[in-house]
């Protein structure tokens, strides 16, 4: 843990990270004395930001989603056009 301070505060363990711009700010390291702290690893440390990063990524896939649905019902809506062209044109002659 470089450039990392641990702090003892009435028996909780902070770690401060001290940034060029910002001062000290509070970190959640990963690894902790050796061992991997999995919920540190996996969500950040912190539920609010997780749960936020979780509702962007559905977001992006359902617009993802969305995109490529549109892009399937107009691809068909054009496909289809040249069949009725091709239709009316009888219909005149």
């Amino acid at each position: 843990m470089k450039k990392i301070k641990e702090v003892n505060i009435e028996g909780d363990r902070i770690f401060l990270k001290k940034n060029k711009y910002l001062g000290w700010t509070v970190v959640n390291p990963f690894k902790i004395d050796g061992k991997i702290n999995w919920k540190n690893l996996l969500i950040g440390g912190n539920w609010v930001r997780f749960f936020i990063v979780i509702m962007m990524v559905i977001l992006i896939l359902l617009a993802i989603m969305e995109y490529s649905n549109v892009v399937k019902i107009a691809n068909e809506c054009l496909n289809n056009s040249h069949t009725i062209i091709v239709n009316t044109s009888q219909w005149i002659n």
